[in-house]
């Protein structure tokens, strides 16, 4: 992170009681910042600095007092209010969207979520660069614009729009790709899960309890087509890029993928700037909803609303997961609040295990129908073969071997079409 320093001088401002910083200094340590105070103010927002002119007289102080580095506030300033207050307290001030995109920035490892993240960037930057334009527009003799900066201005914004289209484009290929690999995925048997919900609801320790080849207590096991990690650490935004690992639920072969966590006042041109990462949860067969049970249950109500809204446009079915149970009281009244919202969730501790049987039944149950088709091929080695590949990509039942070979099929339609098909050219 590009800053002077790493104190951190937290802000916030509420219209209402309690205010609460939780996040916020959740946000700074993931962004290797070391808070070491905050100031909460009750009132509406200022039309200069966001806070009242006592607050900022007192972070001000507190600043040079402390010397702290950096002034953290847990909104999203307009470039006008971050201007003056920036001013007025000396020190660097960054908002909770310039925060979180400079954590995004340090942990996108993939060439989709640089994009991405820069992309976001490019969005924040661009308001910001014209308002700072429009200063400099004004700073001519007598109060009159320079010649020069009206055309330099213009230059600016047809620049940052330029590159902001470059990587929408960039981004629409990867879009294609990737729902070509989702195509060939379920063209190979595949069912596609993606586990969606809020940064540290336990999504990435789920995914572990469910994976074939994954534990809890052990880092990832390599597969050469698939991500090879799964980290379950306790830390916003371990898994901005997407993971994926293989699964078993009942005769199903699952992919499921771990997407980047939710996090609360995200404004929307920001969320959408991850639409393709976002694309593997909202075109998965089914979505594992992932809900920390150890919320309250008004954060639960506002967090299953915020991420129902980002799935609106989902194809698959969803599960809604009400997790760390073993760390969360007064579950019936919050299980209560997930099924107004989402449907009854399946209740579960990822770290210890429990509910995992039943969230497996469940999801079991919200996965595409398998067809099932009576085949038969000769025994040879190309009926052999054939019967190898029917193994890997759907369950093949009753199999008997004779002059000829007959079982029965099971998988996903596509891929029992392509069964059907294969078996035909047997006949020709």
């Amino acid at each position: 992170m590009s800053r002077r320093g790493n104190t951190a001088l937290v802000a916030k401002r509420s219209t209402d009681r309690p205010v609460d910083t939780t996040e916020i200094r959740a946000l700074c340590e993931s962004a290797g910042l070391d808070v070491v105070g905050e100031r909460t103010q009750v009132r509406p927002r200022d039309p200069t600095y966001d806070f009242g002119e006592g607050a900022v007289a007192e972070m001000t102080e507190r600043v040079e007092r402390e010397d702290v580095d950096v002034l953290v506030v847990d909104d999203e300033l307009d470039p006008g209010r971050a201007f003056h207050l920036e001013e007025a307290v000396s020190a660097d001030v960054i908002d909770r969207t310039r925060l979180v995109l400079d954590i995004f920035a340090e942990r996108a490892e993939t060439k989709r979520a640089r994009l991405e993240v820069r992309l976001a960037e490019l969005k924040y930057e661009l308001p910001r660069a014209e308002a700072k334009a429009r200063r400099g527009e004004s700073s001519g003799r007598r109060g009159f614009k320079s010649g020069g900066e009206e055309p330099q201005a213009a230059q600016m914004r047809a620049d940052y729009k330029q590159r902001i289209k470059h990587l929408r484009d960039e981004l629409d290929q990867l879009d294609d790709a990737d729902g070509d690999l989702r195509d060939a995925r379920r063209e190979s048997g595949f069912d596609l899960v993606a586990l969606a919900g809020y940064t540290n609801a336990g999504k990435s320790t789920l995914l572990r309890r469910l994976a074939d080849d994954l534990s809890v207590e052990e880092n990832a096991v390599q597969h050469d087509d698939l991500d090879d990690t799964a980290a379950s650490r306790d830390r916003l935004f371990e898994t901005l890029d997407t993971t994926t690992r293989r699964a078993t639920v009942d005769d199903h072969r699952v992919l499921l993928t771990d997407t980047v966590g939710f996090v609360d006042d995200l404004p929307h041109w920001l969320v959408s700037s991850f639409r393709t990462t976002l694309a593997a949860a909202r075109e998965a067969d089914a979505v594992l909803l992932v809900i920390d049970a150890t919320d309250d249950p008004e954060a639960i109500r506002a967090k299953v609303e915020t991420s129902l809204a980002e799935l609106d446009d989902r194809d698959g079915t969803l599960v809604p997961v009400l997790n760390k149970r073993d760390e969360a009281g007064a579950l019936d009244s919050k299980r209560g609040v997930v099924a107004d919202l989402a449907g009854d969730p399946v209740v579960t501790s990822a770290t210890e295990g429990a509910g995992v049987d039943a969230l497996r039944d469940r999801l079991g149950d919200a996965l595409p129908e398998r067809e099932r088709v009576e085949l038969t091929v000769p025994n040879s080695d190309a009926g052999n073969a054939f019967v190898s590949w029917c193994h890997d990509h759907g369950t093949v039942r009753e199999i008997e071997y004779g002059d000829a070979i007959s079982f029965a099929f099971e998988g996903r339609p596509e891929v029992v079409a392509k069964a059907e098909g294969r078996t035909a050219d047997f006949g020709e």
